[in-house]
């Protein structure tokens, strides 16, 4: 089954794009235009990875990370921060708890790249996971 992918974003032009982009490489997309929306979305469905803009009104994108974070729902999914922000913005999201952090404008080659790399380490924990689970019931 492919991966699922939630893109956060308010701005339906840059959610267009980035389906395109991730539809043509075989993910399945969804998409919420503000913040609580891709909550909802995101509780009642957890993909395996959220693209969160940071400069939504409302609730921003750091807002929406700290109630995916506290949620026992939605804690485990991969989020990566997309902003148009400089690099000192890269180094404060990762510092906040995001997985990763993409800049506009999107190029195909770094999208397709960091979802790779968070599905990757997504396997990885999925796999420490179960060994944890098969040790702690032997």
């Amino acid at each position: 089954m492919p991966a699922s992918i939630l893109i956060i974003d308010d701005y339906a032009d840059n959610r267009e794009l980035l389906r395109v982009m991730l539809e043509q490489s075989g993910y399945l997309v969804s998409e919420a235009d503000d913040g609580r929306e891709g909550i909802e979305m995101a509780r009642s469905a957890p993909p395996d990875i959220a693209l969160v803009d940071l400069s939504m009104p409302g609730l921003d994108g750091w807002e929406v990370l700290d109630e995916l974070r506290a949620d026992e729902r939605t804690q485990s999914i991969s989020c990566a921060a997309v902003s148009a922000f400089a690099d000192g913005a890269r180094a404060r999201a990762l510092e906040h708890g995001f997985d990763a952090y993409l800049t506009k404008p999107f190029r195909r080659i770094e999208l397709l790249e960091t979802v790779e790399s968070l599905l990757a380490k997504r396997r990885v924990q999925k796999t420490e996971t179960e060994s944890s689970l098969r040790e702690e019931v032997s």
